[in-house]
Formats: structure tokens, sequence, C-alpha cells
């Protein structure tokens, strides 16, 4: 499940591509997290910085992002119970305040927790999830 959330955290760290307007990294991060849980896995992928201008390839990958959640992460997080809470732990800024590590604590339904570590990148004013190359 970690290895999935790694892949989500950070290959879907693209997700960044704007949460709502959120006004910190950790509010963006647990926004995405919340509508992850809530099966809004187009929003998701809406809120995951593409770092492409590109209007073919910008569809493709929020398709992948959309694809993987639904096929990949929705099931783990069903077979843990779903999420319970989503809370921050650290939350360290860059000097430029462009990026962000947002380090989460995730409880899940059936008890277990986890912490995750999201990257964010400041996109238009707006936090989003970066995702690593």
């Amino acid at each position: 499940m970690k290895n999935v959330f790694s892949i989500f955290a950070v290959a879907v760290a693209m997700f960044l591509v704007s949460c709502g307007g959120s006004s910190s990294p950790s509010d963006a991060a647990i926004n995405v997290y919340q509508m992850l849980v809530d099966g809004k896995y187009d929003v998701v992928a809406e809120n995951i910085y593409y770092d492409t201008d590109d209007a073919e390839e910008l569809a493709q990958s929020k398709a992948m992002i959309t694809s993987l959640l639904k096929e990949k992460v929705a099931p783990q997080l069903a077979a843990k119970g779903g999420v319970k809470n989503v809370e921050k732990v650290s939350e360290t800024i860059a000097e430029d305040a462009e990026s962000a590590v947002v380090e989460l604590k995730i409880v899940y339904g059936d008890g277990t927790e986890e912490t995750e570590k999201a990257n964010m990148k400041l996109d238009d004013g707006k936090w989003k999830l970066a995702m690593n190359k």
C-alpha cells in the first residue's frame, strides 16, 4: 500500500494542478487526499502540477492518473477500510516559496497508520501536488 501511495504522492505528485485555491501546501495536500477518499479521481487529476503546456499531453496525463487511482489506489483504500483521518505532521516551504514538502499522517479505517510525504508546487497562485520525474 505504501508503494502505491508513494507512486500516488510522487508519481501523482503531478496532481498539483490546483487545489481549489488552498492557502497553504498542507491544506492543498489534505484536500487532495480528501478528494481521493471521496472518489473524485478526475478532480484529483486536476490538482496535480503537470510540467507541460501541450494540451494533448496534459489530457493524456490526467487520464492516466484518473485510471491509476480508480484501478490501483481505490481498491487498496477499500481493503484498509478507507481513510479515517489525514493530518499534517510537518510542512517545509522552500526559500523561493514556490515549492514545499508536506508530511501527512494517514489513519485508515482498519486502524493502521502511514506517514506520507507530498511534494507540492505553487502554480498560478494555487498549491498542487508535484510529480517527481
